[in-house]
């Protein structure tokens, strides 16, 4: 074993023993951008549920996932987002008792569910923010049309309340050191932001840690 597989496993047990000492808390919602090439490798379901369950264990309270689907012809797309739906409800049956999630499809519909108490996990498979803005601004115009809300009652706080995310991301996670992508483009205004240096296929439970302990280190500023 070489020096550099030896201090390993040493350096996240001391960045995991930093986390839990920390004064600071955790993140209670983490977002990560993924492309839909990151859960078709071979290994790519598993590497995420790896992923989730690291959250867990360091108390964030809820993933939102965005799976930006490439840009292609609609068939190929909707077949991808059928593929990946598919993939993830079967996969995500191996997530602890008490652990709730929601897959959402390229029109922003329900494609599974299940309720949960201590940790949910949101997907949005290609379905991005300006998309949920929109289908949120049309809902809050039929509710005025029907008679049900009045125009000047309309605000941030209803906006917020016709998203399918309701809560704000407290970092949002992009792997590769690209740039962000058009996911909870309302909900992330004030998000910390973080870009890994290697792809997701690569990214290791060290990785996760870093994002963890780099956050407790931040000062939020929230715009100001």
């Amino acid at each position: 074993m070489d020096l550099l597989s030896f201090g390993h496993p040493l350096y996240e047990r001391f960045l995991a023993w930093q986390i839990t000492r920390s004064t600071t808390k955790t993140p209670e919602h983490v977002a990560i951008i993924l492309k839909e090439t990151d859960l078709l490798e071979p290994r790519g379901m598993e590497k995420l549920l790896s992923a989730l369950l690291i959250f867990k264990r360091f108390k964030v309270e809820l993933v939102s996932i965005y799976v930006d689907i490439l840009k292609a012809d609609q068939p190929v797309k909707t077949e991808l987002a059928s593929t990946l739906g598919s993939s993830l409800e079967e996969s995500f049956t191996d997530l602890p008792s008490g652990t709730g999630y929601k897959v959402h499809g390229l029109e922003g519909e329900v494609k599974s569910s299940r309720q949960g108490k201590d940790f949910f996990v949101y997907v949005s498979l290609g379905f991005g923010g300006r998309g949920e803005i929109t289908r949120a601004v049309l809902s809050i115009l039929e509710e005025v049309k029907a008679g049900s809300v009045r125009p000047e009652e309309v605000d941030e706080k209803m906006l917020e309340s016709h998203l399918l995310v309701k809560h704000e991301p407290d970092i949002m996670i992009r792997s590769g050191g690209q740039k962000l992508s058009d996911f909870l483009v309302w909900q992330s205004v004030y998000s910390e932001l973080y870009f890994t240096d290697v792809n997701w296929k690569d990214v290791r439970r060290i990785d996760l840690l870093r994002v963890i302990r780099d956050f407790q280190k931040r000062q939020r500023r929230y715009g100001k």
